[in-house]
């Protein structure tokens, strides 16, 4: 038998086939419907169709080429596992089922073949497997019956749909797409749609009023034929609560013709259907409210032409009791029905239909609506402004002669977005726009740079917003530079570190030192000011050479006080240290501007005596630390212990031999260690350590008493060499008089902690008084057997008329003052003494004591002053 080839091929070709199709029913029954295997369900938005039967999800497409045409769709899922489970709850059969699943495929069978923006645009056509049926339309907000409150079927009710009442504008707006679309449908689809009902009407996401739910659809043809046959929707007579799989269209909004089997259904009967829809938008409830049930339809219908329309707009009222008439001649055409004043007289709605048709006039047109616009926009509510007036707008952005005018506008409303509506919506738009604007467009651009840094990502920061705002940088107009930097400020805080420093620090550096317009120098300053807290220490160094070399050649008020504006902000940041390193030296010279006014060099001066305040403090918390270890800054001992300088000093080498030998050769260290009262057992230097006395005041009231506030002559040693010892000035403690005996212990002496590393010589001088008289002994131990009585020094009129009389203060001054410190001499030695403090006592010679009979003369006094 031979072998018939063409028979085995198309033997194969069918087995092929069947193949394919169970492969093809495995994966469906697996993955679900087509639809549902390209396309990512993000979220419900909605339900629609008969019943609300279908599920709404925004989706994305899975597939990069088709995310390139539509980014974002909308993803019809009607679960037929979940509707037989119902069917079989309620006691439907599943003919009815079947029935119900004819009327849902035929929905979208005729949506794929319309082609018109009044209609819902399908991406993917209707797939099913067993348990589900799936398509994909445009993007949609939600339907018509869930902005009404109706979310059946919907699980989780969307944020955008809380609290959403649609505005009138937005209504009439929506209403008169309807009514065009529906004349189409008329007029040039021969269609009649006989189901219109907010489960069968659509907001697209670009807010467009569409129509779906064509499963009761029929031609003209179809409609005319079955004139007089019978009805052509069959209804109970009973009330029905629960309408799950509805295989005619909902009873409120049908006319009452195709209720009748004497009717004359056609196109007006879609004129009722959108009278009742009209009337549930506006009044917010259904005109017919009859729960499926003909009978309470028929008897509600009868009584519409008296019905009290108080809550439609009286412009409307006429026009809708014409086409809720329950005579079909009667009712207006959807052509007529446009011309309403309801639409005619409303000037907003007019300016929306102009940016319908936006595209096609010319620029004359466009120019003459968008001067008018602009003092009109204010009217319009977020959504009609979202929805209705920026996509229009948006497109016009291409045009570069409509750019100036368009612009503003757009960038207005952006400001209402929330971020992540104005990346999808707008920002695509403006994109373009902020690569390429020049000019003034530019310049509006750079006054809403803080609107775009606050609603794109970094991504389209780095590489669209920046950019813009460098080509403002580098323009040669003064107003660019001057607001750039304006904003520059405002919206410091929100660059990126990298990027400012690379991108925006270095501009703004070339606009301070290049230009030669003060307002634009202010500008930059200010901004660089809010930039320091941003900065590090080596980035600020560029900011003070910025600083150095504006002030080198501009002593103008503005220029100076932005620097000190600077400089306050860098103290702040980088405290104390950096400020006297660097501040300093750069405010210093400032302060001799004479452009400056009174208030602004106090504001100069203050901020510079604040820094060296902050500095004195610092110190005195380290002299407080010091005070601790027996040291006082204040003038007088901080305590009556022996202090560790001391026990350091005389350990560090000096032995006592040394220490008396030393002693011996000059007289004013034995002055030092003197004492108004000395006992025998004081008379050694090395005696052991005791407590000093109580101070005690000097009289000053006696006629021979002296105050310390005299000036004590300048001593000499025996050669006539003025002493070179160097003395810090520091001030007193505040007890004048005041006398202590001095004792050592290990060695060392206890030398007043006063004056911190330097002892002082006038810590115990003068002594204090003694028998009522102002005496002051001077008691040093030259020997070891022999000691000096006090010698009391008596402050005559001789003395005060040869003496030079000045206050105490001249030697030592105050640690609070700045002056450097002097070059002072230890008290006078007990020869000079002896002249100038009184006569008739006896001294000693300088080795061997003080002679009882050596007197000093007017001339060697004299001399003494010198």
């Amino acid at each position: 038998m031979a072998l018939n080839m063409k028979s085995l091929t198309q033997a194969l070709a069918k087995t092929a086939a069947v193949i394919e199709k169970h492969v093809q029913s495995t994966v469906q029954e697996v993955t679900g419907p087509k639809p549902l295997q390209d396309y990512e369900l993000v979220e419900q938005i909605g339900s629609g169709g008969p019943a609300l039967a279908w599920k709404l999800y925004s989706g994305r497409p899975r597939n990069k080429a088709e995310h390139a045409h539509n980014p974002e769709v909308c993803v019809w899922v009607l679960d037929k596992k979940l509707l037989s489970e119902t069917r079989q709850r309620i006691g439907i059969t599943k003919a009815a089922e079947d029935a119900f699943l004819e009327v849902v495929r035929a929905d979208a069978g005729q949506m794929l073949k319309l082609r018109h923006p009044g209609v819902l645009r399908v991406v993917q056509a209707l797939d099913e497997s067993k348990t589900a049926m799936a398509m994909v339309t445009e993007p949609i907000f939600a339907a018509v019956a869930n902005v009404l409150g109706n979310l059946e079927n919907v699980s989780k009710t969307p944020k955008e749909l809380r609290g959403l009442e649609l505005g009138l504008l937005e209504i009439k707006h929506g209403l008169l797409q309807l009514t065009e679309t529906l004349s189409f449908l008329h007029n040039n689809a021969q269609l009649v749609h006989r189901a219109i009902s907010p489960e069968s009407v659509f907001i697209t996401s670009s807010g467009s009023w569409k129509f779906g739910g064509f499963g009761f659809a029929a031609t003209v043809e179809q409609t005319a034929a079955e004139a007089g046959a019978g009805a052509s929707f069959l209804y109970p007579e009973y009330d029905v609560d629960e309408v799950v799989m509805p295989l005619q269209p909902p009873l409120n909004y049908t006319a009452p013709e195709l209720t009748r089997s004497n009717g004359n259904p056609g196109s007006c009967s879609d004129i009722f259907s959108l009278g009742c829809l009209i009337y549930h938008l506006l009044s917010r409830e259904p005109l017919v409210l009859c729960k499926n049930n003909l009978r309470a339809y028929k008897a509600k219908v009868q009584y519409l032409a008296s019905a009290s329309f108080s809550k439609i707009p009286p412009e409307l009222v006429h026009d809708l009791k014409r086409m809720l008439s329950p005579a079909e001649l009667s009712r207006p055409t959807a052509s007529e029905f446009t011309g309403s004043p309801f639409f005619r007289e409303d000037t907003r709605l007019r300016a929306l239909r102009f940016l319908d048709h936006m595209l096609e006039r010319d620029n004359i047109q466009k120019s003459d609506f968008l001067k008018a616009l602009s003092g009109m926009w204010t009217e319009f509510d977020p959504r009609v402004l979202r929805y209705k007036v920026l996509p229009p707008l948006c497109l016009e952005l291409r045009n570069v002669v409509m750019l100036p005018m368009v612009l503003p506008m757009v960038l207005t409303i952006a400001e209402s977005q929330e971020k992540a509506d104005f990346e999808s919506s707008t920002l695509p738009a403006l994109l373009p726009v902020l690569s390429s604007a020049t000019g003034e467009s530019l310049l509006l651009l750079v006054k809403h740079a803080a609107l775009l840094i606050n609603k794109v990502t970094s991504e389209h920061l780095s590489t669209s917003v920046v950019p813009m705002l460098v080509r403002a940088y580098d323009d040669p107009d003064a107003r660019m530079q001057e607001e750039v930097l304006k904003r520059t400020i405002g919206i410091a805080k929100q660059i990126d570190y990298q990027i400012l420093k690379q991108s925006i620090l270095p501009r703004i550096h070339g606009l301070a030192l290049k230009t030669t317009i003060a307002a634009v120098r202010v500008n930059a300053l200010l901004c660089l000011g809010e930039l320091v807290p941003r900065l590090d220490k080596n980035s600020f160094k560029e900011v003070l050479q910025t600083l150095q070399r504006c002030t080198a050649v501009d002593h103008s008020a503005p220029t100076l006080m932005c620097t000190l504006g600077v400089a306050d902000a860098s103290y702040k940041q980088f405290g104390v240290e950096f400020a006297a390193e660097h501040l300093l030296p750069l405010l210093t010279p400032l302060l001799t501007a004479q452009q400056l006014n009174l208030q602004q060099f106090t504001k100069y001066m203050q901020f510079v005596k604040e820094i060296l305040r902050e500095i004195e403090e610092k110190r005195g918390l380290k002299d407080g630390e010091a005070a601790k270890e027996g040291i006082s800054m204040n003038g007088g001992p901080a305590s009556t212990k022996g202090n560790s300088w001391d026990a350091d000093y005389w350990s560090s080498g000096v032995s006592k031999t040394q220490a008396i030998s030393s002693a011996t050769k000059s007289e004013q260290v034995a002055a030092i260690f003197s004492s108004a009262t000395t006992t025998p057992a004081e008379s050694s230097i090395f005696s052991s350590t005791t407590k000093p006395e109580k101070p005690v005041s000097p009289d000053f009231s006696t006629p021979n008493a002296r105050p310390l506030n005299e000036r004590t002559p300048t001593p000499t040693i025996s050669g006539g060499m003025p002493l070179d010892w160097e003395w810090p000035p520091k001030a007193g403690t505040g007890t004048v008089g005041a006398s202590t005996t001095q004792s050592f212990s290990s060695g060392a002496p206890d030398v007043s902690s006063s004056f911190g590393d330097d002892f002082d010589p006038f810590a115990d001088w003068p002594p204090r008084n003694s028998s009522g008289n102002a005496v002051y002994g001077v008691a040093s131990s030259l020997s070891s057997s022999s000691s000096i009585s006090s010698i009391s020094i008596n402050n005559n009129k001789n003395h005060n008329n040869n003496g030079i009389a000045t206050k105490l203060d001249d030697f030592f001054s105050s640690p609070g003052q700045s002056q450097p410190p002097l070059k002072l001499a230890p008290p006078p030695p007990p020869a000079a003494s002896s002249g100038m403090r009184g006569r008739g006592r006896s001294s000693h010679s300088l080795r061997g004591g003080i002679g009882a009979n050596s007197r000093a003369s007017l001339k060697q006094q004299q001399d003494l002053l010198q």
